[in-house]
């Protein structure tokens, strides 16, 4: 009887297990305790989540991700290092700006200190340099005589540089200070249309030395017109530039073709005493020789006599 009993509760067992309908039976498997349900009933009893437990033991190791005593020791450690640096930028930087400054200064200087000789249209076989001085005229015109009448090392076309002092250093003559000083007196309205600078020449050949002023003209027909006007007193204004001793007041200036180029020339028993005409219209030439005139010409168009570095 027994036996039967038992064999039935197993068949009802059988049958309701295969049914699904025995009660209990997700209890009976939840009942079987695992390290996963302990950790998310702990963690659910307590209120707080996996991260915080990882954050926990990130804590007893030392490896805090916002650990400010980490951070300090950090800065702590290579503060002196960094200050160090600091303070080398600042000293670099201040001694780097202090060069700078000292170099430029001084560059200042030399270029203030350097002569300041205005370079000219035409290139020379040779140079002279004549000093003047205010208040020793006379010495300054002598020295401008030797230099046009001089052996110039038997250079064909020599540049008279006249220069003052200035500061510690040598400066040309603008056409302002060298009319003064060789007592010629333009007309104002000349003037007022020439460049400021000029250039003193002299030209050697088998004659005899010829003295050659260059000028520039900022308007042709304007220099030209006062040119006319002044052509009476002229001779008389370059006394110290062209010898003048057997010079008749009454003679004139007449026209003539110089070098395929227009030219006023005054003569004295058929010797040529004043000339002058323009280059290109550009330049005003004055000189008492034809041949000088003609190799001023020729010179302002060769490669070879003209000066890359003329500053007018």
């Amino acid at each position: 009887m027994a036996e039967e009993n038992l064999t039935t509760n197993k068949k009802n067992i059988s049958e309701e297990s295969e049914n699904g309908n025995i009660e209990g039976s997700s209890s009976f498997v939840k009942g079987i305790r695992t390290l996963e349900n302990d950790i998310a009933s702990y963690t659910k009893e307590k209120n707080f989540s996996i991260l915080d437990i990882v954050a926990e033991e990130a804590k007893v190791r030392g490896l805090s991700f916002e650990n400010p005593e980490m951070e300090e020791s950090f800065f702590s450690k290579y503060k002196k290092n960094i200050a160090v640096v600091i303070i080398a930028l600042i000293v670099f930087g201040g001694g780097y700006w202090g060069v700078v400054n000292f170099i430029k200064r001084n560059t200042a200087t030399r270029i203030l200190m350097q002569d300041k000789i205005i370079e000219g249209p035409i290139l020379t076989d040779h140079r002279i340099e004549v000093e003047t001085y205010q208040d020793k005229k006379e010495v300054f015109l002598d020295k401008i005589e030797e230099a046009l009448g001089g052996d110039n090392s038997g250079s064909k076309l020599t540049e008279i540089s006249l220069v003052k002092s200035e500061s510690e250093r040598k400066v040309s003559l603008n056409k302002e200070e060298f009319f003064a000083v060789a007592g010629i007196d333009a007309p104002q309205g000349l003037s007022d249309f020439l460049g400021k600078n000029f250039m003193l020449l002299n030209l050697k050949n088998n004659n005899g030395d010829y003295p050659i002023i260059v000028l520039k003209s900022n308007s042709y027909n304007y220099v030209f017109s006062e040119m006319l006007k002044w052509e009476k007193e002229m001779l008389g204004n370059f006394g110290a530039i062209f010898s003048q001793s057997d010079f008749m007041g009454e003679d004139v200036f007449v026209d003539k073709y110089v070098q395929n180029h227009d030219a006023r020339v005054l003569e004295n028993n058929g010797e040529t005493k004043l000339i002058y005409s323009f280059a290109d219209r550009k330049y005003l030439i004055i000189t008492n020789n034809e041949e000088a005139l003609t190799d001023i010409f020729k010179k302002l168009t060769s490669a070879n006599y003209i000066n890359p570095k003329a500053e007018w």
